[in-house]
């Protein structure tokens, strides 16, 4: 069995001083600015990325659904999540008042809870 060793003593400060930000092995970068988050954000580019994570959800799709969407993904050119984000995205904005009248009855029956 090998001896183990005592690194106790080993002064490790000069060595970490000049570091402010760590890079881990798969190139993950740190903290980023509010701006540097928009735009990545905007590019759908966050995973991965600390403190530029977008929301997430984990869906789950019919196997026909599933094709579709990726059929037709790849054929406009997006990844899957930017097919279904369009999708979503025009639904809202066609869809404004769906919205406001959801969010104002769930704020009202919270109201009542209380």
């Amino acid at each position: 069995m090998a001896k183990k060793q005592d690194f106790t003593g080993v002064n490790t400060g000069r060595a970490y001083a000049g570091i402010e930000q760590a890079t881990a092995p798969k190139g993950q970068q740190g903290n980023v600015s509010p701006q540097e988050f928009a735009i990545r954000a905007s590019e759908m580019r966050t995973q991965g990325r600390k403190g530029a994570r977008l929301p997430r959800i984990n869906l789950a799709f019919s196997s026909e659904n599933y094709d579709f969407v990726r059929v037709v993904a790849a054929i406009h050119g997006q990844s899957m999540t930017q097919y279904v984000n369009g999708i979503v995205t025009e639904y809202r904005l066609a869809h404004p008042e769906l919205y406001e009248k959801a969010k104002a009855l769930i704020d009202a029956v919270a109201a009542d809870e209380l």
